[in-house]
């Protein structure tokens, strides 16, 4: 007799939990605005970049078949029409049901904002006969209006920084306010997602929620969410495969050590992070490039807060995602930066945006005198709400 293998066992008491069939599943579409003949893509969220099935649409509906192991996240993307940007896209969980999908496909539905922008029409799109999709639709419900007022916290302090023509911007201590504002409303919505995933560490919703959300959590944070999580969850290929990507977000996140990296300075003279990070000191480690004009607009703030602080031991390195050398070096000539500057000119095809987990620049860190990462959010005023809490108000008159 085979022995039957523990993960298996595992899994087949999360289907049964989750009233599961392996019958397979059908997806029956009717949507509004589709022409005929439009091509439909079927994309799990996992590899959002293949395609797992496609259809067309006919008398404005379509059909998918197919088996998942678990409930997932899936995306019906729509092919784009003649003057649109953007195709239109419909989120669900597919699980081995017989599922209805309605939505109209207007110009808000679109993949936009479902992976960007946000502001996606939720409420216009009915599933039925997916009751994963029913959670997920419940957490939506909640995290929404979360996250508007994040956004509506948020664009009060971008108002605060462009203030208009012929307007100054308000003193330093109303924009820390503001900041504190918003990282209030940012610690409710995560205690929100928080909150949701342990209430729900059985349901595969939970692995998409803690999937989509893992990067802003803190080391600490990280290890209470995986183990919350049910043994059958986590024993999943979506389990597996949030452990994996948990396993490289905290290495890197609030809470943890520093890791150590290699790269040149300007002149060309081999430099590691361990020279100078983790020696007593506070330093900010800032991910620009030559070509990023948000982090050549930030620099006359980091020129002066630096001023002002580096004197009491606070230390900056620029590390530039430059990978035009001569262009790098202008950069430098023309901002005149006096601290260390340091890159291994690979840009964001080499590992270090990898291991420090961002894609996207301005990126500032800090990193306390023990090595130990402090805030991965050292830019505008959380950087000089961060600086007055560390040394003191050394802005003077401005704050």
């Amino acid at each position: 007799m085979k022995r039957i293998s523990f993960t298996f066992v595992l899994l087949l008491a999360l289907a049964a939990k989750q009233g599961y069939s392996q019958t397979g599943f059908t997806i029956n579409g009717n949507v509004t605005g589709a022409t005929e003949g439009q091509k439909v893509y079927l994309r799990a969220e996992d590899n959002p970049g293949k395609i797992q099935d496609s259809t067309m649409v006919k008398n404005g509906t379509f059909e998918f078949k197919g088996n998942v192991a678990y409930p997932q996240f899936y995306t019906i993307v729509f092919g784009k029409q003649p003057k649109q940007r953007f195709g239109s896209a419909i989120p669900l969980f597919v699980e081995n049901k017989k599922i209805s999908v309605s939505a109209p496909l207007d110009s808000n539905a679109t993949e936009l904002e479902l992976n960007y922008t946000g502001g996606y029409p939720y409420d216009k799109v009915k599933v039925k006969g997916s009751a994963t999709h029913e959670l997920f639709v419940k957490y939506i419900n909640g995290y929404e209006p979360l996250k508007k007022q994040n956004s509506t916290a948020f664009d009060a302090y971008i108002k605060y920084l462009n203030p208009g023509k012929d307007k100054q911007k308000g003193p330093i201590a109303e924009g820390i306010k503001l900041v504190e504002a918003i990282d209030a409303t940012k610690a409710v919505l995560l205690g929100y997602v928080s909150n949701f995933i342990k209430q729900n560490n059985a349901n595969p919703v939970a692995l998409y929620v803690a999937r989509k959300n893992i990067g802003t959590f803190t080391a600490s944070e990280i290890d209470q969410t995986l183990a919350s999580l049910s043994p059958e969850l986590k024993a999943s290929a979506g389990g597996k495969s949030l452990i994996e990507k948990a396993a490289v977000v905290k290495k890197t996140a609030v809470g943890s050590k520093f890791v150590d990296f290699a790269f040149n300075d300007k002149d060309g003279n081999p430099v590691k992070l361990s020279d100078h990070v983790g020696k007593g000191k506070y330093t900010l480690l800032e991910f620009w490039a030559s070509w990023c004009g948000p982090c050549r607009a930030d620099i006359p703030h980091l020129k002066e807060a630096y001023e002002l602080y580096h004197p009491a031991g606070f230390e900056v390195i620029s590390i530039s995602m430059d990978d035009d050398k001569a262009k790098w070096l202008k950069a430098i000539a023309d901002e005149q930066m006096s601290w260390l500057q340091v890159s291994d000119l690979k840009a964001f095809t080499g590992d270090f945006s990898k291991i420090y987990n961002f894609n996207g620049i301005p990126t500032c860190v800090l990193i306390g005198p023990e090595g130990e990462i402090i805030t991965r959010n050292m830019r505008g005023l959380w950087m000089d709400k961060k600086l007055i809490e560390l040394y003191g108000n050394k802005f003077g008159a401005k704050f």
